[in-house]
């Protein structure tokens, strides 16, 4: 039953970002009915962050031992364990010891995830299947809050349960549809954790590290930085201020799939095949910065909705041009490469939402004009790294 196929992967990802995304609808609900302070709808995401930033490379060490696969199946589990814990957390403190725990396997996860769908897919595919990957999770994630929300308009506990429930099938699931190619390391597993090391990695990798991966990392980081504290804000923000219900956070998410699905089956594949990636990306990124400065200043609720909806769709974009540009970097290397993007995007999840957390006692557009920020960072040195290519072939195999 068990073979290598990328096809499989892609419904598996869909399943995962299907049920990772019950409980982030009810979260908002969750801090607001334990009657914990506001910002910690930012350092729970942020505890999850950080501890996907930390394993993130050992996990793409470890899928050259046991297989991409076999390790993002143990992760689920892992990942099912860690939602069960957030459910029966009544403190801060076990609030975020479940969060950390879930960011520990999510990483794994994401990581192996990527690693099986660019070893097993022909060089001409990779940027395609990469583009498939991140659609769907943009648009099942979508569907997952739907489902969430209206799971947790009846129970908090129901739409916990249902996650850890799918989360745990999933693996299973992984378990027996997937085959992994032979193993390419043999290294003992305590070595394995020797230079797994988020901060050794980097070093390790020096050989690979060149401007063109640095100005990209950076690109990486602003944009995960800028997408978290918009994305975690919005969704307390909704709560906090209109009194939304987890089922309307849902609703809007199902329809940001709907837009998502559209663009990204249109726009972003044209861009993926007719223009030049690095290029593209600068301006989708000027989208999103020029969409997120009409969030900060428009005040009527239902334009603030319509507006926020549209820029989910841009928002979803530009991930698939990203990866499809790590795609061609990194033509060997590519567990390394991996684990050090997921790193990056994790760290900028980890700024991202603390900060989101903490800056809304200032004030709570504040998150919005700092995610504003931030992507006009990340267009500067999308554009450094455009004219970076156009200089120079950049080729890391």
């Amino acid at each position: 039953m068990r073979k290598i196929s990328t096809t499989r992967m892609l419904v598996i990802v869909g399943l995962y970002s299907l049920f990772a995304n019950f409980a982030h609808p009810i979260t908002p609900t969750v801090i607001q009915n334990l009657g914990l302070h506001d910002y910690m709808f930012g350092v729970a995401f942020a505890a999850m962050s950080l501890t996907n930033f930390l394993f993130s490379p050992f996990w793409g060490k470890l899928s050259t031992r046991y297989g991409s696969a076999k390790v993002a199946s143990f992760c689920f589990v892992g990942y099912g364990i860690g939602q069960f814990m957030f459910m029966v957390a009544t403190t801060e403190f076990t609030i975020v010891l479940a969060r950390l725990v879930s960011g520990l396997f999510t990483g794994g996860v994401m990581v192996n995830q990527l690693i099986y769908l660019m070893e097993n897919s022909p060089l001409d595919k990779r940027a395609q299947n990469l583009a498939y990957n991140a659609t769907i999770m943009a648009v099942v994630s979508a569907f997952g809050f739907l489902v969430g929300g209206y799971l947790g308009d009846i129970s908090i506990e129901l739409a916990f349960m249902a996650q850890v429930i799918g989360l745990v099938a999933v693996g299973f699931i992984n378990w027996l549809a997937l085959a992994d190619k032979e193993a390419e390391s043999v290294e003992p597993f305590a070595e394995i954790i020797k230079q797994s090391n988020p901060f050794k990695v980097v070093v390790d990798a020096k050989h690979l590290i060149n401007s063109f991966l640095i100005v990209f990392f950076i690109v990486t980081i602003t944009t995960s930085f800028a997408s978290t504290c918009y994305e975690q804000c919005f969704n307390y923000f909704i709560k906090d201020q209109y009194n939304f219900p987890p089922s309307y956070n849902g609703l809007l998410k199902a329809v940001v799939g709907f837009i998502t699905l559209a663009a990204n089956s249109t726009i972003c594949m044209w861009l993926l095949r007719k223009t030049d990636i690095k290029k593209s990306l600068v301006y989708v990124l000027v989208v999103c910065f020029a969409m997120m400065v009409s969030i900060v200043l428009v005040q009527d609720m239902f334009t603030f909705i319509v507006i926020n909806v549209v820029f989910f769709g841009f928002n979803a974009v530009y991930l698939p041009l990203i990866q499809a540009v790590l795609a061609e970097i990194s033509k060997k290397d590519s567990g390394v490469l991996v684990g050090l993007f997921n790193s990056m995007r994790s760290l900028g999840m980890v700024l991202g939402s603390l900060f989101a957390g903490f800056i809304y006692a200032v004030g709570p557009r504040m998150s919005f004009v700092s995610a504003a920020i931030a992507f006009a960072i990340a267009i500067v040195a999308a554009y450094i790294n455009y004219r970076q290519s156009k200089r120079t072939e950049i080729d890391l195999s």
